[in-house]
């Protein structure tokens, strides 16, 4: 229930009003001018103001101006005589959410007490989301690992430098996410990201792409074209799968690097761009560049800094906020019901490698709404490869029945690291909880999940 103030010079209006109010559950202050008002409301937390318009010293509208300039914004009704309410419309363009004649009527005014505190519910809750999005805003790399935290933190160190980076990862673990957080955190926010994928195009259309062409210069160039390079002018340039780059290419993609130039396919003017490059890759650029398929000058040119996605297996805490998410949104997408995912589904889609990452669980739980038609997705909506697995038990027993086919030490720590997962599980991937159940500190878990390379 709420606390509402009530402000009235007549004892009898503050008495009635203040009955009616606390008769449905809510906590209600008395003030009898607005002076005794202000003061009330610089020590306790109102969450509703009820007061008249015709108060002697100050008016009502005089203290809402009050209100919305020492206070902020509190639900405001006005209280008003029909002699005044054109003063009343005044007051709702000030911030004051409703007005009501006197005498009023209990049933309407119950109501807009209710609508106002419901308006005023939704607009916190508004602006509690604005905060949290503009805090975090490259939350959309999701997870609570200590793996996804520090990618976070170097993305907020890295993002303000007009640096090139290499972002590498395994295929699905949302390399072109990391890029987007880097442009959106970056100076250059208010220009254009501008992705491409090298695997994407043959050689001759990904350099007519990338640097744009002039007329004439090839079969079918029937007019100048500009490059994805000019195009991306002021912003940042994304080159997903760098390492699928042709290696004739490399030495223009080389020459914008180093001297922010190029040319046109078929053309002679330099055209200077002030762009950003940052690339991707989920292949060994090394090792390429030991086969003298990738230049070794063009490596480390991209490589001023690197940001390393993990794979979802080494971060298996964030599975169920994840899941969570991606229920969340597939559900409001395919407009059905959102499920509940079962104790077995979880612990499968928690022990389960992984091969594709973030993008395979997305591509699962969407296959398994499909499938499911009540409000708990199971194990056997989820594709063949998880009914396989073994059954999930309560809490740790799943360890106590393991024969011995190792040297106890080695052994004992594959007993230990079943009983962390189980525990994460159980905790729903929240570490302190996780700690909790095995009995241990949180930063000895984290230790464990280092050494056990479950993060």
């Amino acid at each position: 229930m709420a606390h509402i103030l009530i402000v009235d010079d007549e004892k009898n209006y503050r008495i009635v009003l203040g009955q009616l109010l606390e008769s449905v559950g809510h906590h209600v202050t008395r003030a009898d001018n607005p002076y005794a008002a202000l003061d009330i409301l610089s020590g306790e937390q109102i969450d509703l103001i009820i007061s008249d318009l015709k108060m002697p010293r100050m008016s009502g509208i005089d203290f809402l101006r009050h209100v919305n300039d020492e206070i902020g914004p509190v639900p405001f009704i006005m209280l008003t005589a029909y002699a005044t309410v054109q003063t009343a419309l005044q007051a709702m363009k000030i911030g004051a959410f409703d007005y009501l004649l006197k005498p009023f009527d209990n049933e309407e005014m119950l109501l807009t007490v209710d609508k106002a505190l419901d308006y005023s519910k939704l607009q916190n809750e508004n602006w509690l989301l604005r905060r949290e999005l503009e805090q975090n805003r490259d939350r959309t790399l999701v997870g609570n690992s200590p793996a996804m935290e520090s990618l976070r933190n170097q993305i907020a160190q890295v993002a303000p430098a007009k640096t090139s980076i290499l972002i590498t990862g395994e295929s699905g673990t949302g390399k072109e996410l990391v890029a987007q957080a880097l442009h959106r955190l970056s100076p250059r926010s208010n220009k254009a990201l501008v992705s491409i994928n090298c695997a994407a195009f043959a050689e001759n259309l990904l350099e007519s792409e990338l640097f744009g062409h002039e007329r004439g210069a090839f079969t079918g160039a029937l007019e100048r074209k500009k490059g994805l390079m000019e195009v991306s002018d002021g912003g940042t340039l994304f080159l997903d799968e760098i390492g699928e780059f042709p290696l004739n290419l490399q030495p223009k993609l080389l020459r914008v690097l180093q001297e922010k130039t190029f040319r046109r396919v078929g053309g002679t003017a330099e055209i200077s761009s002030d762009i950003r490059i940052i690339a991707a890759t989920h292949r060994n650029l090394e090792q390429m560049i030991t086969e003298g398929t990738f230049r070794e000058d063009l490596y480390y040119r991209l490589n001023v800094v690197s940001l390393h996605l993990p794979p979802l297996r080494h971060r298996r805490e964030d599975i169920p906020l994840l899941s969570q998410l991606f229920l969340e949104r597939l559900s409001r997408d395919m407009g059905c019901p959102l499920p509940q995912l079962s104790s077995q589904a979880q612990h499968d889609l928690y022990h389960y490698e992984w091969p594709g990452n973030v993008r395979e669980l997305q591509n699962i739980l969407e296959r398994g709404l499909l499938f499911c038609d009540g409000p708990t997705l199971e194990q056997n909506h989820l594709p063949q490869q998880f009914h396989s697995q073994a059954p999930h038990h309560n809490g740790c027993s799943e360890t106590a029945a393991m024969p011995l086919q190792q040297p106890l030490p080695e052994h004992l720590e594959t007993i230990e690291q079943k009983l962390i997962q189980a525990a994460l599980i159980d905790a729903r991937g929240v570490q302190a909880k996780a700690a909790e159940l095995l009995g241990i500190s949180r930063s000895n878990l984290q230790y464990k999940l280092k050494k056990y390379h479950l993060v």
